[in-house]
């Protein structure tokens, strides 16, 4: 299960790819890639979902421990995998800090 929690240096990610949607395939396949081979090991790493959006874009936050942990993500990324998303979408990736949470999880479960 994925928490997200405010107020305890944890930041956020979010990455909207913009891409064509025949590319929406090739780039969750890279992306996937990315996470399980090697950016996903990072111990920094907290969670990284990835969304697929109806429109062909596809949309992932992934949450760090720190900036700094996001900086050293995003230099091995860059060496690695990050050009090869660059094939199939353009990002545009933004950090963020948690500031309000609605958390409706356990309520809503009996509804599921």
């Amino acid at each position: 299960m994925i928490t997200i929690t405010q107020n305890d240096g944890v930041v956020t990610l979010i990455n909207v790819f913009g891409c064509e949607p025949k590319n929406q395939p090739h780039l969750i396949d890279a992306w996937v890639r990315a996470t399980e081979e090697t950016l996903g090991k990072l111990p920094s790493v907290i969670s990284a979902p990835l969304h697929r959006g109806k429109d062909g874009r596809a949309v992932n936050y992934a949450q760090c421990k720190s900036s700094e942990n996001w900086e050293n993500l995003f230099q091995i990324g860059s060496k690695s995998w990050f050009s090869e998303m660059g094939k199939y979408a353009k990002p545009d990736p933004h950090l963020y800090e948690a500031c309000y949470l609605l958390d409706k999880t356990e309520s809503a479960r009996g509804d599921l």
